[in-house]
């Protein structure tokens, strides 16, 4: 399958000439592919989307983004990326909402009628219409993140890189965002990488998720394998969701519960288990 990210044996030394080494599996993205990179806090995540974008040189190894170097050219790849950072206030440049979201297209020299046709499109699309007038840093921080997935959705980009995005949300604003990343995934065939310490919602969003743990790839697969390897998760210090936990302990005790990260799924799965065994007692 044709990859649009791939790494190899990458290695990154720091200021202090510490060095970091991505290596222990493949790393790539395929076309419309949903990606999480999954690990605890310096386990190298950031260092490895700054790589993606240009912004570090690799010490060693090499990294391809559509088929050329970042960190040599991109500008030949740029409009082909979004990104939302993980403090999403940061890249709010306009004076308004709407012009914060047409910035690129007016920069890239888009014709006035498809900018707004562009533009309305994406604030339907991710509920944010309301917003047109509205001043970037006046909003709330799940408001400001939306615009700024707005911003970096404008340009109809093939991949569209999220560092932390659940970093500072509700369990509300979290489905929410879950909800318009796979819309997005859906209708344009964006390909998505996301990083994360959060385990809760990935259940219903990944195809494929990476564990990373001081640079190094420790696992990597589909959700259903992975988040359900507590001992894994562990291993690279990440907190295993208590609900992932319970099905993967019933799991091992023969109890066929579905893979979920929602409660009334795992309830509903449970429940003929809980009726057969209280039919056995009451005998």
């Amino acid at each position: 399958m044709k990859t649009i990210v791939e790494i190899e044996s990458l290695v990154h030394r720091y200021p202090d000439h510490t060095t970091i080494e991505f290596g222990g599996l493949d790393f790539n993205i395929a076309p419309g592919e949903v990606v999480a990179l999954l690990g605890s806090n310096g386990s190298g995540k950031s260092t490895l989307l700054n790589h993606l974008i240009g912004q570090l040189t690799p010490h060693t190894g090499s990294v391809k983004v559509f088929g050329v170097n970042p960190r040599k050219e991109i500008k030949k790849i740029r409009h082909l990326l979004g990104m939302v950072l993980q403090s999403p206030e940061e890249q709010l440049l306009g004076p308004t909402v709407w012009d914060d979201i047409a910035f690129a297209l007016y920069n890239a020299k888009w014709p006035e009628e498809k900018i707004v046709e562009r533009v309305e499109s994406v604030m339907a699309d991710l509920s944010i219409g309301h917003l047109h007038e509205k001043l970037p840093h006046y909003l709330s921080g799940g408001e400001q993140q939306k615009v700024a997935l707005a911003g970096a959705i404008v340009m109809n980009p093939q991949l569209l890189i999220l560092d932390e995005p659940f970093s500072r949300l509700d369990i509300k604003s979290k489905s929410a965002l879950i909800e318009m990343l796979r819309k997005i995934n859906q209708k344009y065939g964006t390909a998505i990488l996301l990083t994360s310490h959060d385990l809760s919602m990935l259940p219903e969003l990944a195809h494929k998720v990476y564990i990373i743990k001081k640079g190094r790839f420790i696992g990597q697969g589909k959700p259903e394998e992975t988040l359900l390897n507590i001992p894994l998760l562990l291993e690279a210090d990440l907190e295993p969701p208590a609900l992932l936990e319970l099905v993967a302990l019933l799991r091992k005790q023969g109890v066929d519960l579905p893979y979920s990260s929602k409660a009334e799924e795992v309830a509903s799965a449970l429940l003929p288990y809980l009726s057969y065994n209280r039919r056995i007692i009451s005998r």
